[in-house]
């Protein structure tokens, strides 16, 4: 997996539960619940993938195959909707 970023159109804000996205483009907001809130704010600050894995077998109990699934299903997720570019 390459190094993401959150796309220069798009904001966020951290919420009691999980952290909201707006796309400036669109006017869209999305709503990130746990763990993956804990992916985008880990990929904004740009860890690599195999620490992002890491700390999300410790905070949501998973095991190293489901926390690799979990990131890039999230990750692919987040790069299909314009909210996170590569860089």
């Amino acid at each position: 997996m390459s190094e993401y970023r959150a796309a220069e159109h798009v904001r966020w804000t951290v919420e009691a539960g999980g952290v909201v996205l707006i796309d400036g483009a669109t006017g869209v907001a999305t709503t990130l619940g746990y763990p993956q809130a804990a992916i985008w704010d880990f990929l904004t600050r740009g860890e690599p993938e195999e620490k992002i894995c890491a700390k999300l077998c410790a905070i949501a109990s998973l095991d190293p195959a489901a926390a690799q699934a979990l990131v890039m299903e999230t990750v692919a997720a987040l790069r299909d909707a314009g909210l996170v570019t590569r860089g």
